[in-house]
């Protein structure tokens, strides 16, 4: 696995953060909470993109 950006030391362990239950798709955020339902894996990895922009967009205008 490789080290991100900042990371020097071990690299710490990483779990998939989406998953498919009874059909299914959600995706987990690092604060744990779950997102979904939706339909297939294709639409959860769309909302999963606008979710991480919209973190990032936060992020920057809290910092920028």
């Amino acid at each position: 696995m490789k080290h991100r950006a900042g990371e020097h030391d071990n690299i710490p362990f990483r779990s998939e953060r989406y998953f498919c239950s009874n059909g299914v798709w959600y995706f987990q955020t690092r604060g744990g909470r779950q997102v979904g339902p939706f339909i297939d894996k294709r639409e959860m990895e769309a909302e999963l993109l606008l979710f991480i922009r919209e973190k990032a967009m936060a992020h920057n205008a809290l910092t920028g």
